[in-house]
């Protein structure tokens, strides 16, 4: 009797003993805790200070959802401001009812040229500006730089890799006039919901921003290659 209760006791102490050598070891693999977030009115500012100081970028703009004021559907192309405003890419659209896709378009001398079909020739539409001035996308005081600036009730909310980088999520709500001075085909008339995607490392670079225009509703735009050279020739036109 003496020797089974001495077994059940050693078997009893070295269970113990166990559980608490693994309750260590899962504790020892756990993540460390997540570092704070950084203050988002600090974090926006800096960002509109790199954004400022940029002349040119590549742009993916997507609208998820609908807009109706808005022809194009999704964008890709490159734009500068130096050592004239330019760019070119492709666009997805809806004109009339119709979806066209990957119409080329260029911006050279204040001219757009583009067409509404895939490979399509190129036509002169006349002063860009007219239409939609892509410069708006990088100065100063119309673009991003402004939307970051025009910021009210920012929270950052989180962290998430966006094309690769690193960032801070940051939440709050745009002035109708900055949108308007970045979007005017809108034509909004209170604060719309806003979200950036900000470099938490480096010099705080831009990665997204995305406007919602109604729930379930946003313009989307995604931006690489901040400061890389962007060449635009003279397209042939019919």
């Amino acid at each position: 009797m003496q020797t089974r209760k001495r077994s059940a006791m050693l078997v009893s102490l070295l269970s113990t003993v166990m559980a608490g050598v693994l309750l260590v070891s899962g504790c020892s693999k756990s993540e460390a805790p997540s570092a704070p977030l950084p203050d988002a009115a600090a974090l926006l500012k800096q960002s509109a200070d790199t954004t400022r100081g940029q002349q040119s970028v590549h742009l993916v703009l997507t609208v998820n959802g609908k807009i109706a004021k808005l022809t194009v559907t999704k964008l890709t192309g490159d734009m500068t401001l130096t050592p004239a405003v330019a760019g070119q890419g492709k666009a997805n659209l809806s004109v009339g009812g119709m979806g066209v896709q990957d119409a080329p378009f260029v911006v050279y001398d204040n001219h757009l040229y583009a067409s509404l079909s895939s490979g399509g020739p190129l036509s002169d539409f006349g002063p860009a500006d007219a239409i939609y001035d892509i410069s708006a996308i990088l100065r100063p005081e119309t673009g991003l730089a402004n939307i970051l600036d025009n910021f009210t009730d920012a929270k950052a909310v989180g962290r998430e890799d966006i094309n690769g980088v690193k960032t801070v999520k940051v939440t709050g709500t745009v002035s109708a006039e900055a949108v308007n001075k970045i979007a005017p085909q809108l034509k909004v008339t209170s604060s719309l919901p806003g979200t950036a995607w900000i470099e938490e490392g480096g010099n705080h670079q831009l990665a997204q921003a995305q406007l919602e225009t109604s729930p379930g509703n946003n313009l989307q735009m995604t931006l690489t290659d901040w400061g890389k050279p962007v060449t635009v020739n003279k397209p042939d036109v019919q």
